[in-house]
C-alpha cells in the first residue's frame, strides 16, 4: 500500500481514521507520506508513524524525515508486518525552490532465502524542474546502492501524471514498470480525477511476482489522497 495521509489533519478524520483505512486492506507493507513527528500542529509528543503502527497493528516502523518542521519533523514512513533486514534513506534536496523531500528503503525477507526491497518516496508538488531533479537523484541513489540487482518496489506520491517526464523517466531511464497499463485515479480523495500516487516494480520484482490487483480503496476516506494497493503473488 502507498498512502499520503496529509499528516492526519483532514477535518473530522485523524490518526484513528487513517489507521482504520489501512487496517481494512490488511497490507503487509505500507508506504506513508506526509507524516508528522513531534510537530506543534499534530502534537509535540506525537510521532504519527509510531502511533499509526500501534493503531493499525504493525510491529515494525521506519520513519524517514524529510525536513525539520514546526518544532518537529515532517517526512515519510514505512510500516511492516515483518522485521526489516536493511534500512537506508536519502534526502532529496529542495535546492531553495521547494521543500526537501526524501526516499527510504527497507529490505524484508519473504522466505528463508529471498528478500525484497520496498521504498517510499514523496516528490516536490509545485516546481516541475525540481520534481524531475529529485526523481533523478532518487534513481542515482538506487543505482549507487545496486538496488537494481534485487527485487525492488517503489511506492509513493510522485505529484505527477502518468505521461509526465517524471514518471516517464522512471519507466525508461530508471528501468521501472507499472503493475498495470491503466493507473487508478488517486486525488482528490472525494472525487479522484488525477493519478499522482503509484507503486512501481523493477525488472527483478516483475520476474518474481504475478500482479493480482492494482487499485485504490475508497472504503474509508481519511485523507485528501486515496491509498493505492498492489497485491502480488510469488511466481
Amino acid at each position: 500500500m502507498s498512502f499520503n495521509i496529509a499528516a492526519c489533519r483532514e477535518l473530522f478524520r485523524g490518526s484513528v481514521s487513517v489507521a482504520r483505512t489501512i487496517m481494512h486492506e490488511q497490507p503487509d507493507l505500507v508506504a506513508l507520506q506526509e507524516v508528522d513527528r513531534f510537530t506543534r500542529r499534530s502534537g509535540t509528543e506525537i510521532d504519527q508513524s509510531s502511533e499509526l503502527a500501534c493503531y493499525a497493528q504493525f510491529p515494525h516502523v521506519f520513519y524517514i524525515p524529510s525536513m525539520n518542521f514546526d518544532g518537529g519533523q515532517y517526512g515519510n514512513a514505512i510500516l511492516s508486518q515483518r522485521p526489516f533486514d536493511t534500512v537506508a534513506l536519502v534526502q532529496l534536496d529542495g535546492r531553495g525552490q521547494g521543500e526537501t523531500r526524501s526516499m527510504g528503503v527497507v529490505s524484508v525477507k519473504i522466505d528463508a532465502n529471498q528478500q525484497v526491497f520496498f521504498a517510499v518516496i514523496h516528490l516536490e508538488h509545485e516546481v516541475v524542474s525540481l520534481r524531475e531533479k529529485q526523481v533523478k537523484d532518487a534513481i542515482e541513489f538506487y543505482r549507487k546502492n545496486h538496488f537494481q540487482n534485487q527485487p525492488f518496489i517503489l511506492a509513493g506520491d510522485f505529484n505527477d501524471e502518468p505521461n509526465s517526464q517524471t514518471v516517464q523517466f522512471l519507466l525508461t531511464e530508471g528501468g521501472f514498470q507499472l503493475p498495470r497499463d491503466q493507473c487508478p485515479k488517486t486525488y482528490p480523495a472525494d472525487n479522484p480525477v488525477m493519478t499522482i500516487d503509484y507503486i512501481f516494480m523493477n525488472e527483478k520484482a516483475a520476474e518474481m511476482f504475478e500482479v493480482k490487483t492494482y487499485r485504490t480503496s475508497t472504503v474509508n476516506i481519511s485523507s485528501d489522497h486515496v491509498p493505492v494497493i498492489l497485491e502480488l503473488k510469488k511466481k
